[in-house]
């Protein structure tokens, strides 16, 4: 019998909110990305990303460069963390859009959120490891120098490494944590 997409959706709720609320290895297996990318993932769910962005901040403050682009965007990025980590940055777009999912133990699930608009469960954790299985397509950009410059700073951070992924049915094969599977295809 196929589950409905609510009834998937319960079912990873019910599974999150049994397991151990530090740090574990979450394994997906052939997950397919919006570009059609698939690939198997292990990850460090319940990571806490404001730990990420305090080392991010570390290292970029560290980096020492003369050139202008990079100066600029190490500036910008260095406003935006210090913005995150206050709980204020404006930059944050997604306010309103996710909500907590509530563990056995009532508290907030750390890692998994739920998009309201598409009723669908969000994780978000630190890659450990990732096997490409099938490139996927993906569009040609115009990034600016400075946009550029950011992405190459955050690659040398903890934030390089920090993925989201959504649970929906057919998107990938399995999801395994702590012994707990979830079906996908």
């Amino acid at each position: 019998m196929q589950k409905t997409r609510s009834q998937f959706k319960d079912f990873c709720i019910h599974i999150f909110s049994h397991v151990r609320p530090n740090a574990t290895l979450l394994s997906v297996r052939e997950y397919r990305n919006n570009w059609h990318e698939v690939s198997n993932l292990s990850v460090c769910f319940h990571a806490s990303y404001l730990n990420a962005v305090r080392r991010a901040k570390v290292i970029i403050e560290k980096f020492a460069t003369t050139d202008s682009v990079l100066v600029e965007a190490q500036a910008e990025l260095l406003s935006s963390f210090g913005m995150t980590l206050a709980g204020n940055n404006p930059l944050y777009t997604c306010a309103g859009v996710y909500e907590d999912i509530p563990g056995a133990d009532g508290k907030p699930i750390p890692g998994i959120k739920l998009h309201i608009n598409q009723d669908l469960v969000h994780i978000n954790a630190m890659k450990i490891r990732k096997k490409v299985l099938t490139p996927g397509i993906y569009p040609d950009t115009q990034s600016s120098q400075k946009t550029i410059a950011k992405r190459f700073l955050r690659s040398k951070t903890p934030l390089a490494h920090w993925v989201q992924f959504k649970l929906e049915p057919l998107r990938f094969s399995e999801l395994a944590v702590q012994k707990m599977r979830i079906k996908g295809k």
